[in-house]
């Protein structure tokens, strides 16, 4: 175009000049072809004006469109951190709320904790929508139960926490208050065991003969799950949870016919004397088994060190990560959380209710065992109260919706 403009300015410029040194002479036919150069001229200007103001428009346009895409981008990134961060800090799940909608409008999910100390802390309870929730806390430290029953919420859930001990019977025994949170016991601590240790995490280290030792002694009331049940006229109970240094197997054997329908028991297990004559992981397991009960994993890994030495072999990185599943990195494991559910599609637990394969679906979420509450939700499809029902419907699309969340879920933490 630029060519063309400065061809035709010369042309006319000199055609100009011709006409005005001979405009008595002047050729009609050359005054018209300047005339139309200069038509043509000024139509190639209004052309070009018109050409960069539509390429200024579409520019502008893209910049939006740029902007758009930006944000939306953006929401995105937000949405899949805000979406991981619901997920991971376990404000919401992706069965659990609708499964346990499937119960009666008056289902609640009844809970026994004993041994509550800061169970309001507790993350693994935050997904269970409140009104669901029927909770029972047991604390020997009268002062924490009464600090829990204070910051107990009004979010619709039932929460009561009672300042005594749950034990294999009922009345008054030794209670062991110990210097460490937490390590208070109705057993006698074993500090032949306890004063070798040294405890270890990544920035510290603490000799147990040090901060872990009995202070003071003081007679403390005493319930079994059995009294405290007729008592209270609590029928049933869904979930036990037992942390009690010492006392899980006590408790769980005075629980009479309350634990035939227990769902499921997470409790504190030991692998070492602690205690004096604490049971062993082997006592806990082989009881809960004969009870019907199925072994699902072993968390919150407790290992020590020695005091003895100047060695703290926890804070030693390993070269290959791979070594770890070789040779032990962390010390001696002394204790651990064991879980155990029910197992619907085991003969001896197949007369379950629907009401019970929904929450314990709803459970096995809240834990962690996801591909197991899927299972238990496909049981529930062929159970005699739902097949040919449309429940059935019901039930189908929310493993099918469930399942999708989980894919979509995956590409969101990744």
């Amino acid at each position: 175009m630029q060519p063309f403009r400065e061809s035709l300015k010369q042309f006319l410029s000199s055609t100009r000049k011709r006409l005005q040194q001979s405009a008595s002479g002047a050729s009609p036919s050359l005054v018209g072809d300047a005339d139309r150069l200069h038509a043509q001229l000024l139509r190639s200007q209004v052309t070009n004006l018109q050409l960069r103001a539509q390429l200024s428009a579409v520019g502008r346009e893209l910049a939006a469109a740029r902007a758009t895409i930006g944000r939306l981008q953006d929401q995105t990134t937000v949405q899949k951190s805000a979406a991981q961060a619901r997920y991971l800090n376990r404000e919401e799940l992706i069965l659990l709320p609708r499964v346990m909608n499937l119960l009666p409008p008056d289902g609640r999910l009844t809970v026994v904790d004993a041994g509550a100390r800061e169970v309001d802390a507790d993350l693994r309870w935050r997904p269970f929508p409140p009104a669901r929730l029927r909770f029972y806390g047991f604390e020997a430290d009268a002062d924490e139960a009464a600090r829990l029953n204070e910051v107990s919420s009004t979010d619709g859930a039932e929460r009561h926490f009672y300042p005594a001990g749950l034990w294999g019977s009922t009345g008054k025994i030794p209670f062991e208050h110990n210097k460490a949170g937490g390590g208070s016991s109705f057993l006698p601590q074993n500090r032949a065991v306890t004063d070798r240790w040294k405890f270890e995490n990544p920035t510290q280290v603490s000799i147990a003969s040090e901060m872990f030792f009995p202070v003071r002694t003081e007679d403390v009331a005493v319930v079994s799950l059995a009294d405290w049940a007729t008592r209270e006229r609590v029928t049933s109970v869904d979930f036990l949870k037992i942390n009690v240094q010492g006392g899980e197997l006590e408790i769980l054997q005075g629980a009479g016919p309350l634990l035939d329908r227990v769902l499921g028991v997470f409790l504190e297990v030991a692998f070492v004397e602690s205690y004096r004559d604490r049971p062993m992981f082997s006592d806990i397991d082989a009881f809960l088994r004969k009870q019907g009960f199925t072994f699902f994993d072993l968390l919150a890994h407790h290992y020590v060190g020695r005091s003895a030495s100047p060695v703290a072999a926890q804070h030693l990185p390993i070269v290959e990560p791979k070594l770890g599943q070789l040779v032990t990195a962390w010390g001696q494991l002394i204790e651990g959380h064991a879980l155990y559910f029910r197992d619907p599609l085991d003969t001896a637990t197949s007369s379950m209710t629907t009401d019970a394969l929904i929450k314990l679906a709803a459970l096995a979420e809240a834990w962690g065992q996801i591909e197991f509450a899927f299972e238990i939700l496909d049981a529930l499809l062929r159970h005699p109260d739902v097949a040919g029902t449309p429940r059935v419907g019901e039930i189908r699309a929310l493993i099918d919706e469930g399942a999708a969340a989980y894919a979509k879920h995956l590409t969101q933490i990744v």
